[in-house]
């Protein structure tokens, strides 16, 4: 009995399609790709249900005859490569001749096509990689394909979708991508019939403050750098502008979208001490680079990309943007003919080491702690132990009585202690507890968050002038279509005019962070929650809402607020962990304590 068997062609397209087409954004990918190849100028993108009931691309370009219009459907076929040299030097965006068939092999899919020359087009409705109909019909030139239903026949990959909001923002990026990629296009983009971009050809500059909003127009550098490897060109945003998430840094090669890690370290680091180490800077760069330098066909999404040179790449791509950042007075400039030597270092006027008029506030906040000179007859002579290590005249330790007098001043001050502004200190009969105070508020927080929002009870603090914020149309859509659920957590915003919405109130607990930033802030965590978790959208609102609200770290806290957050987070449905499973608190017992002292 033979074990070995050939499988089907659908169940072949069926596992390609595993790799090509992960989810609806993958779809709009390869067409788009197709779109761009195929010489179109002017491109639509029609989606419904966040593409999983439709995907419709059109597109002007060339067309094709009735034999292409068939043939294009078959696994591993393909106009733009003929031989293995030419895998070497590709120019087009698609090429492995995977995209349609794997895509006709998950959905039901129909084509119109028209050659710009021949009097009538083709229609080609195919399902499950089985041709349903053919036949000559009149259609514009140039070619639309309508994808319906994806994975109808996939269940099991249908049921790993995300929720539409995510999945739209997916296919967002992937438009974002082509039309940077592509300024000289113009491009049309609708969801649930509204329109979401309407982009005429147009530079560079144009085209990012159109995806992104007008905002972006005050933090766009330019960067230009031509050398006998590559030429670069594009914009680099101000540090001051970085997020605290990925998502808005575009590295194109040859005009390719591409995800490259030792590229991206190479920018990130040109911005050495001036981002802070979890901000992301805005970039779009272009880089022009020989086709036989590289290769792109390494990975089936074909965003991968290896060099010939990665470290000559490196250097040359760090240089320029630090050259940028120079040259707009943001940084040191890096000039690519300097010699590497640097001059003796000069200090232009002598350091103050006594008397720094900046620090006269710091000095008359630590006075009470200060007496005319070191001494250690009493607790408040703890700074002596700081001096100078070239001054001798204090160089005896406190006695173990003076350091229980401390610290029973200490005790007698109150049994909960904040330390370093950030952690706060409790003492509890089995030894002591350490607690995060922005954990745990962050845990108050959204255990309160939940409960309005599963009780819609959410308190709104009306603004006595409504404010109004720009956002780019990603973010646009996704407080728009979440517009019930932050209404439940006491937001109320309404659309107003082109990816501006209006504030009228913010949630009643919330009412001294300023709205704009606080729902800026809640765009940006929410990103971070969603790339790293699986969860409903409204768990991941009430997560992003409870950790943008919490207190930050180095915030000084009196000893009523101090009882306060304590008394809440005792009562709280978690006293251990955050949300996402980061710890508040951890006991130190007594007998461990006093280990550390033997």
């Amino acid at each position: 009995m033979h074990t070995i068997h050939l499988l089907s062609d659908l169940l072949i397209n069926q596992i390609a399609a595993g790799e090509v087409v992960q989810r609806p954004a993958s779809v709009v990918k390869e067409l788009l790709d197709n779109a761009i190849d195929a010489g179109g100028k002017n491109i639509k993108i029609v989606i419904k249900d966040a593409g999983k009931q439709l995907i419709q691309v059109i597109d002007d370009g060339i067309g094709m005859g009735e034999t292409d219009a068939r043939i294009c459907f078959e696994k591993h076929t393909t106009s733009k490569i003929a031989k293995t040299d030419d895998l070497f030097k590709i120019q087009t965006m698609g090429f492995r001749g995977e995209a349609m068939a794997s895509i006709a092999a998950v959905a039901q899919v129909e084509m119109e096509t028209r050659l710009h020359e021949a009097p009538t087009g083709v229609f080609i409705a195919i399902e499950g990689s089985k041709i349903k109909k053919q036949e000559a019909i009149a259609t514009p030139p140039g070619t639309k394909v309508s994808v319906k239903n994806l994975f109808y026949n996939v269940p099991a990959r249908r049921n790993f979708l995300k929720s539409n909001p995510v999945e739209f923002k997916h296919i967002l990026e992937e438009v974002q991508h082509a039309a940077l990629a592509r300024t000289e296009i113009g491009w049309r983009l609708y969801h649930n019939d509204m329109e979401i971009y309407k982009l005429s050809p147009e530079k560079l500059s144009h085209r990012i403050v159109h995806l992104f909003g007008k905002s972006y127009k005050k933090q766009l550098i330019p960067c230009k750098e031509t050398t006998n490897i590559v030429t670069i060109e594009g914009y680099i945003g101000k540090p001051e502008q970085a997020k605290k998430t990925r998502g808005e840094q575009f590295l194109f090669v040859n005009q390719r979208f591409i995800k490259s890690p030792f590229l991206s370290h190479a920018i990130k680091n040109a911005y050495e001490r001036l981002l802070p180490s979890d901000g992301f800077p805005f970039y779009a760069l272009y880089l022009t680079i020989d086709p036989q330098w590289i290769d792109i066909n390494v990975h089936p999404t074909k965003t991968e990309i290896k060099f010939q040179d990665e470290k000559a790449l490196y250097v040359i791509v760090q240089a320029a943007v630090k050259k940028s950042l120079a040259t707009h007075h943001v940084a040191d400039s890096l000039d690519f003919e300097q010699d590497t030597n640097f001059s003796l270092l000069r200090f232009t006027n002598p350091i103050q080491l006594h008397n720094d008029p900046t620090h006269s506030e710091k000095e008359r906040n630590y006075t009470q702690f200060k007496t005319d000179s070191p001494s250690f007859t009493s607790p408040k002579g703890w700074q002596g132990l700081f001096t100078d290590p070239k001054d001798h005249s204090a160089t005896r330790p406190p006695t173990l009585d003076q350091t229980d007098a401390t610290l029973q001043n200490q005790h007698n001050a109150g049994t909960a202690i904040q330390l370093y502004t950030s952690y706060i200190i409790v003492q509890v009969q089995s030894g002591a507890l350490l607690i995060d105070q922005q954990a745990a508020h962050e845990r108050v927080l959204y255990d309160r968050f939940m409960d309005h929002f599963q009780n819609k009870s959410g308190a709104s603090q009306q603004l006595l002038m409504p404010e109004h914020l720009a956002l780019n149309p990603v973010d646009y859509m996704v407080l728009l279509e979440n517009k019930a659920i932050l209404r439940a957590l006491g937001f109320i915003i309404d659309p107003f005019g082109e990816s501006t919405i209006i504030i009228h109130g913010c949630p009643a607990e919330l009412s001294h962070h300023a709205p704009k930033q606080l729902l800026e802030g809640l765009i940006e965590q929410l990103k971070w929650n969603n790339s790293n978790h699986r969860l409903e959208t409204s768990e991941s609102f009430i997560r992003a809402l409870a950790k943008k609200a919490s207190i930050a770290h180095g915030t000084k806290l009196n000893g009523v607020e101090i009882d306060a957050l304590l008394a809440q987070l005792f009562s709280s449905s978690n006293t251990m962990y955050t949300p996402d499973g980061k710890k508040i608190c951890v006991m130190l017992s007594k007998d461990g304590l006093g280990a550390l002292l033997k």
